[in-house]
Formats: C-alpha cells, sequence, structure tokens
C-alpha cells in the first residue's frame, strides 16, 4: 500500500506543470513495454522491495488536443515468499485516459488514470482476479517520422478485502516503451510534409512547399507556387490576388508596361490612346483634336470670358446725423432703404461702407466718429435684408476730402458716407 501512497504524491506534483506548444504523437500507436515492477508484501512477503521484469503491450489513440486513450496489457512473474503463496504471475489489464500537462517541442508530459482487471497465478495459493484502479505519471517522446518512446512510472490498486484471495493488493510499475504509429502520419495543412518535419504548418492548401513544408514562391511576387496563375511575373512588379500583374484599366497591358495605366487603349503598343495634339486628351475624347488644350475636360481651349464690371461707388447723399453723434436722422431712411435694394441687385459683390467727417475736431475725434457712422449704415443696410458677410465698416476721418474744408459748404460734401464696391 506504501507504494501507491507515493505515487499519489508524484502525480500532484507533476499537476502543477504548464503546457508549452505540443509534441506531435501518432493518431494511433501500437507498442511494446519493458519495465519492472514491485508487488504488494501481501502477495510476495518480505520480497516487496525486489524488482521483478514487467513484458507488454500497448494501443494508444488521440482524443483531441489534450486526452489520449489507451489500453494496456502487462505480465510479469514475481518472485516471492509469503506462506502459502511462493511465486506468482501477476497480470494486468487496463484501459483509460492520459491527460497531456505540460506540452513540450519534442515530448509531453501526462498523468494517467484507468480501470482494469488484476489476475493473479501462485505456485502455492490461491488464483484469482481482482478488479482494479490505476494511476501514473509519464512521458512521451517524438521519435522519427511517427513514432514514440514513453516512460512511465504508475501504481496499480486492486479492490478487496485484508486477506488473499479476496486482498486489495498495490503494484508500482516502472515501463519502458515504444510505440508505432499507426496509418500515415499526421499532416495538418495537407502538404504532403507530416507535422514533425513541417516548419511550416499553416500552408494554404494547393501551395507548393518545399522539403521543409515551406510554400515555394519562384517568382517572389507573393503568391505561392500552385496558387500563382502567373508563376513567371518580373521581380517588384505588383500583382493580384491571382499573382498576376494588376491591369488597372483592363486594356490587356499590364500595369508595368502601360504608360497610361487609367486609360484603356486595347490593341495598343504602350497602352495608350492616340492624342494628335499632345495635350493629354485622347483623340477619341477630344473636340478640339488638333489644338492643344491641356488639363480641359473636351480637350478645347477655354473660352476667355470678361470679368463683369464693378458696380461704381455710391455716395449716399442726404443721410445726415446728429450733430457729433452716430445716431441716423430720420430722413435719411428712405436714402438708406433705396441703397439696400441697390445693394442686392449688385448681387454678391463685397461692399465697403465708407465713413467720412469734415476738418472740425481732431483727427483721432475724427476717425471714431466717421467709424461709428459707418457702422450705423451698415447695421441699417443688414437690418434690411443685405448680407452681413458683404458688408464692411471703415472710418477714414477727415483723410479723404472731396471739397474745401474752409468753407460751410465744403465741410457739407466732406460729412459723408460712401458705397464702395471692393474687387
Amino acid at each position: 500500500m506504501k507504494h501507491a501512497h507515493r505515487m499519489v504524491v508524484l502525480a500532484a506534483l507533476f499537476a502543477a506543470a504548464g503546457s508549452v506548444g505540443a509534441a506531435e504523437m501518432p493518431e494511433r500507436s501500437l507498442g511494446l513495454l519493458l519495465g519492472g515492477g514491485w508487488a504488494d508484501g501481501d502477495l510476495v512477503g518480505s520480497k516487496d522491495g525486489e524488482v521483478n521484469p514487467l513484458f507488454g503491450l500497448r494501443y494508444g489513440q488521440r482524443l483531441g488536443e489534450d486526452f489520449n486513450f489507451f489500453g494496456d496489457l502487462v505480465y510479469g512473474p514475481y518472485d516471492g515468499n509469503a506462506a502459502g503463496v511462493g511465486d506468482a504471475d501477476v497480470t494486468t489489464l487496463r484501459g483509460g485516459l492520459e491527460w497531456l500537462i505540460s506540452r513540450q517541442q519534442r515530448y509531453n508530459w501526462f498523468l494517467s488514470g484507468g480501470l482494469g482487471l488484476m489476475n493473479v497465478n501462485t505456485d502455492s495459493g490461491p488464483d484469482f482476479t481482482r478488479p482494479m484502479a490505476s494511476l501514473g505519471v509519464g512521458q512521451d517522446w517524438a521519435v522519427g517520422v511517427n513514432d514514440a518512446f514513453r516512460w512511465e512510472l504508475r501504481a496499480d490498486q486492486s479492490f478487496g478485502n485484508s486477506s488473499l484471495p479476496g486482498g486489495g493488493l498495490s503494484n508500482v510499475q516502472a515501463l519502458l516503451g515504444y510505440s508505432w504509429g499507426l496509418g500515415a502520419p499526421a499532416d495538418a495543412d495537407g502538404d504532403g510534409v507530416p507535422n514533425r518535419l513541417d516548419q511550416c504548418p499553416n500552408t494554404p492548401k494547393g501551395a507548393k512547399v518545399d522539403a521543409r513544408g515551406c510554400p515555394l514562391d519562384s517568382d517572389g511576387d507573393g503568391v505561392f507556387d500552385g496558387l500563382d496563375q502567373c508563376p513567371d511575373t518580373p521581380a517588384g512588379v505588383k500583382v493580384d490576388a491571382r499573382g498576376c500583374p494588376l491591369d488597372s484599366d483592363g486594356d490587356g497591358i499590364p500595369d508595368y508596361q502601360d504608360k497610361c495605366p487609367t486609360v484603356s487603349a486595347p490593341g495598343t503598343v504602350d497602352g495608350c490612346p492616340l492624342d494628335s495634339d499632345g495635350d493629354g486628351i485622347p483623340d477619341a475624347m477630344d473636340k478640339c483634336p488638333t489644338v492643344p488644350a491641356p488639363g480641359t475636360v473636351d480637350g478645347c481651349p477655354p473660352k476667355v470670358e470678361e470679368p463683369a464690371p464693378l458696380p461704381k461707388k455710391l455716395v449716399l447723399e442726404g443721410v445726415n446725423f446728429d450733430n457729433d453723434s452716430a445716431r441716423l436722422r430720420a430722413d435719411a431712411t428712405a436714402i438708406l432703404d433705396q441703397a439696400a435694394a441697390t445693394l442686392k441687385e449688385w448681387g454678391e459683390v463685397k461692399v465697403e461702407v465708407a465713413g467720412h467727417t469734415d476738418s472740425v475736431d481732431s483727427d483721432a475725434y475724427n476717425e471714431k466718429l466717421s467709424q461709428r457712422r459707418a457702422e450705423a449704415v451698415r447695421a441699417y443696410l443688414v437690418g434690411k435684408g443685405v448680407a452681413a458677410e458683404r458688408l464692411t465698416a471703415k472710418g477714414y476721418g477727415e483723410a479723404q476730402p472731396i471739397a474745401d474744408n474752409d468753407s460751410a459748404e465744403g465741410r457739407a460734401k466732406n460729412r459723408r458716407v460712401e458705397l464702395v464696391p471692393q474687387q
């Protein structure tokens, strides 16, 4: 029984191992087992510490990524000196699962558990067969293309009472084995190179590969041989998903040979349609094929249109303000209403509302006063429906007189508001 306890502790230690990329084992395998076994003292007496030879057969089959199914038959002749028993032949038959607790590049750690039968034949004592359970730990190592080497340390416990032939026995087995894969070796990507030898395991179906299982690309265009419908594409040429040179305009002339890759010109040498006047517009689309007109749509020089003349400056005579104020007088509204209508007739022409004063008072004061008056007129015009973005207000003070400031008549002419069209 002490052997079984040791096995449980060892299995618990290995259960903490991590999983790192899996070794590729055969889908199905058949193998031989050799090893040594230690039997329970109830069966072999004081010889329970001696090692006895073991021989066996094993069948294995993968179940997904993390588990294997197994069945094995192990025979061993045990030397014993237990009273009334003598030597014994022990045969175990079991089936169960292996759990891959740590998957490495070339080998896998596993825990095994199974159920079966233990058959015991003794020289001078009872012969019996009892149900049993087993627990083990070991490694599978990949060998060659489709074989495997393994070792396993396992404990078998038969179910029974405290005395033979119905007694429960604990046996420990240390086994080495070699398995031969049944059928073709695994080839996940179907490229003909077994997984164990395949350095490019995700090759697309249909691609030709080298001895390492990696796709060939003879013309270096990024489309693998076997999938490449144009396998002789010159180096550096852009290709489509089929591996053929791009032909953007569909004229049958590949882009790398087409001097006009966006204009269809089937049957031509360089891929460009005839352009008699050399303006970049093919004759078939050029309404003026003998007159160069580069950059135009129809190949004809654009007609030069004279720009519409700007309206003349409009002086708002009769627009008066209170003395020393930007407040419009009542008699100014009729003139401004007419001005607003005129501005609307001018379309989108931008206009400066220019305010002017006479030379009474200082330059700085007059400039500020003329600015306020220009802004008052602008605000009125905007209120009458003239777009605000068309109008700017500017006060010029006394800087632009149109008459003599020495006379009352001249000063009256200089106090004015003008609407000045802008370029």
